[in-house]
């Protein structure tokens, strides 16, 4: 018995619909792995000496900010692989989304007997924080939660770099206009156009104009007095596999979109005449270059 043709075109249609949502599943819907229970049994009180790879519970804490918690014994945490904008601080305005992203951490611990983190391979931040992956009471990880609801960018703040996982879901709330993905302040800044008065975490970008270099590091000029710096070891170690300055080069004239922490220097006379950057980002993994220039393999 012979089939209508157009049923057998809707059919194939049809299966092909599902398949494409089938093979998206995945990745929009990609979930962080939540605490074993073994993990959370086996997890010893934080006692202010931890050891990294080890998982610690905490039963009293403070909710500071959408990324950071105080203890009861005067320790600092800070989640580790994901940004939150900033409270107001020191005369400076708060930041959009902050007071959601401080709101949002608070709720989801409160009530709850501890909470569990596992340090992160660098330990701690250059204000003596302990950087952390944080689980709530049951085990499920807090910085895909904010992530989640476009209340926090994802950083890699080492050579481990964050989980995919993290990544996948930022895309998820940018491509859906969530919280900080429809304001302003998640734009990207023109690097050439940046002065003093613009630092903190921001995304730039802008035409590479220029390659400089130190012992360890690359700087990778955007123009006016911006720059970026990479450790050498991870350009060389990436799929860039770029070692020399002239492999570099061929960035010039390209454009690289990144984001991290954008501090000012204080140039000596000496220092500006030999072309020295006042502004520099530094990152330590590529996954805070949003948009990286094609490189030859010539």
């Amino acid at each position: 018995m012979n089939k209508n043709p157009m049923q057998h075109i809707a059919r194939i249609l049809l299966i092909s619909f599902y398949a494409l949502i089938l093979l998206k599943i995945p990745y929009v819907y990609a979930q962080c792995s939540a605490l074993s229970e073994e993990k959370m049994q086996q997890a010893a009180l934080w006692s202010g000496k931890p050891v990294f790879g080890n998982t610690y519970k905490v039963q009293n804490w403070y909710v500071q900010d959408g990324d950071s918690l105080s203890l009861a014994n005067g320790h600092r945490l800070r989640l580790g692989q994901i940004n939150t904008t900033e409270m107001a601080s020191k005369g400076r305005p708060e930041q959009a989304y902050a007071q959601q992203g401080k709101h949002q951490l608070k709720q989801k611990l409160q009530q709850q007997a501890a909470i569990y983190l596992q340090l992160l391979p660098e330990i701690k931040d250059h204000y003596g924080r302990w950087l952390v992956k944080l689980y709530d009471g049951a085990g499920s990880p807090t910085e895909a939660f904010l992530v989640a609801q476009g209340l926090a960018y994802v950083i890699s703040m080492n050579g481990q770099g964050a989980e995919d996982c993290l990544w996948q879901q930022e895309e998820v709330a940018r491509g859906q206009g969530l919280g900080i993905w429809q304001a302003p302040i998640s734009r990207v800044h023109e690097a050439a156009m940046l002065n003093l008065n613009q630092g903190g975490f921001m995304r730039m970008g802008g035409a590479v104009t220029d390659i400089s270099e130190s012992q360890h590091h690359w700087y990778i000029g955007l123009g006016g007095q911006v720059a970026v710096k990479i450790p050498k070891d991870v350009l060389a170690t990436s799929r860039f596999r770029i070692n020399t300055a002239k492999q570099l080069e061929q960035w010039i004239g390209q454009t690289v979109n990144v984001r991290g922490w954008l501090a000012w220097r204080k140039l000596s006379k000496k220092q500006r005449q030999k072309g020295f950057k006042a502004g520099v980002m530094s990152i330590y993994h590529l996954h805070m270059l949003e948009q990286t220039p094609s490189v030859s393999d010539n």
